[in-house]
């Protein structure tokens, strides 16, 4: 029986993430640091803005020195930061799957600019929470 055309490639990819988990210490913390922000996004706009869902069905998503409150979106909305994280850890750790035998310092930028990412994103909805707090 033909196994699928991609199949082979996905195996490769398993296995160069399983060695550069393995073999990178530098991998490993910046994961985990990216995980930790990526936690604290989505549980703070849990914790501060779903209980203010019963008494407002909209809530500020931008601000704005000149004009104050500019963008309003519902509940839902908020959620848009950590999902925008998870893509961004999601496709920095399969680029760095896939360059890891071959450019080994690209992997340690993806790996730095991770944790960054998701830092940038933290204080973008710490700031949204507290607009609506």
């Amino acid at each position: 029986m033909d196994t699928h055309p991609y199949k082979k490639d996905l195996q490769e990819l398993w296995k160069s993430f399983l060695r550069m988990f393995q073999q990178n210490r530098t991998v490993q913390w910046t994961t985990v640091i990216s995980l930790f922000f990526l936690a604290i996004t989505t549980l703070l706009p849990i914790w501060r803005i779903l209980p203010l869902a019963s008494e407002t069905p909209f809530i500020a998503l931008h601000y704005n020195i000149y004009l104050g409150v500019d963008r309003l979106g519902s509940i839902a909305h908020i959620f848009f930061l950590p999902a925008l994280g998870l893509v961004f850890l999601l496709v920095n750790l399969t680029i760095e799957a896939w360059v890891y035998r071959t450019q080994k310092t690209l992997v340690l930028f993806f790996s730095a600019a991770t944790p960054f990412l998701q830092f940038i994103l933290l204080c973008a909805m710490t700031l949204i929470v507290l607009i609506n707090v």
